[in-house]
């Protein structure tokens, strides 16, 4: 089709303010039915062991999401000392004072969405969303948010021990559970960076703990470690997007290191869950100019693949449609540069229909470009 690409990064902003590693609208449901199959099954006389969409054992699985539920039903029930005991990282002054103060303020806390994404040894590296308020609303010391959050846990003593659980993204809510403009200075976002540098865990295949003080610490400490890849944008389309958010995209492109050489990529972000009801599969991406020369005239020859959940508790990969996009119009791609874009497919390039109903777990864009120097 011929121009069937919005580079529309207001939306795209806003999506990758909602995405993350850990959940789209639904998980939730869709996991618990998943999880509540039997973790071994017994194939051709051989016990084979069950695992998540992500390889870990359905059993450490269900071990992990009974531990981060346990840590906030003691932190509900007022349990100051059970509670401690569920860490086996830091507890200083200040995290021991903070506790204190939540249990005073009577803390009813809901949590979902969790995924254990990650196994190594004897630990795990899990994500989960979690809504805390209080029964009394008290500005002074206002613990009402809603975060999402990764976890790492390690076995001890035959249970899993929290000794990394840090937030992803925070909202400070008011009485009324609405965002508190109060507090609107401590909300933050960086679900964007913290997807790229998971993905650097699971391909190198560190242990969690090593990963967080070698890549995540260090990168707190040490912002700028990563040069800046060149990101192609006008400065219109600069002042349209939030200074965090337009940082935690520039992030994500420096964590895909250089464009590969002699060709154009696209290199696929997330896609618009919210989109799927209007008959549209629609993604952010990175297209990126590998050449020592500036391109022009730009097509691509796109196909989708999803894979998703099938009725028996499979995952099935699927291709759900191709198109040509007519990339003309964003001019000039320079040599070793990349831009930023939303494309979609719609009711004239999907191949199947009603793709709200799918349990949808990830998807890959195969490429091919052409185009004229």
């Amino acid at each position: 089709m011929s121009s069937k690409w919005k580079n529309i990064l207001a939306p795209f902003a806003f999506m990758m303010l909602g995405v993350m590693l850990a959940a789209c609208a639904g998980e939730n449901e869709s996991k618990s039915g998943k999880e509540e199959r039997t973790a071994e099954a017994e194939v051709n006389g051989k016990i084979e062991i069950e695992t998540n969409e992500n390889g870990v054992d359905m059993r450490i699985v269900q071990q992990v999401e009974d531990a981060i539920h346990t840590k906030f039903q003691l932190l509900n029930e007022g349990k100051f000392e059970e509670y401690l005991q569920t860490f086996d990282g830091d507890k200083n002054d200040d995290f021991l004072s903070q506790i204190r103060d939540m249990i005073d303020a009577d803390m009813i806390s809901n949590v979902d969405n969790i995924e254990v994404l990650y196994q190594k040894d004897n630990e795990v590296l899990a994500t989960y969303d979690a809504t805390l308020m209080t029964e009394v609303y008290n500005p002074d010391k206002n613990f009402n948010r809603d975060a999402s959050a990764y976890v790492i846990l390690h076995l001890v003593d035959g249970k899993w021990k929290f000794i990394i659980d840090h937030s992803i993204s925070l909202t400070i809510l008011d009485a009324n559970g609405q965002p508190d403009p109060i507090f609107d200075y401590m909300n933050y976002d960086d679900k964007i960076g913290w997807w790229a540098e998971s993905k650097r865990l699971i391909k190198e295949g560190l242990i969690p703990s090593e990963w967080f003080h070698k890549v995540l610490d260090a990168k707190v400490k040490e912002a700028v470690s990563l040069p800046d890849q060149p990101l192609q944008m006008t400065q219109e389309e600069r002042d349209s997007i939030n200074p965090k958010l337009l940082a935690q995209i520039q992030g994500v492109l420096n964590g895909f290191g250089p464009p590969p050489k002699d060709s154009i990529t696209l290199e696929e972000l997330n896609f618009y869950q919210e989109e799927l009801q209007n008959g549209v599969f629609m993604f952010g991406s990175f297209i990126r100019n590998g050449f020592e020369h500036p391109v022009n005239g730009l097509l691509g020859d796109i196909t989708i693949l999803v894979k998703y959940w099938d009725e028996t508790g499979q995952l099935v990969e699927l291709e759900i449609g191709e198109a040509v996009y007519d990339l003309s119009d964003f001019g000039t791609l320079e040599p070793g540069k990349t831009f930023l874009t939303t494309l979609y497919l719609d009711e004239e390039t999907l191949l199947v229909e009603n793709l709200m109903d799918f349990e949808i777990d990830s998807f890959e864009v195969l490429a091919e470009f052409t185009y004229s120097e």
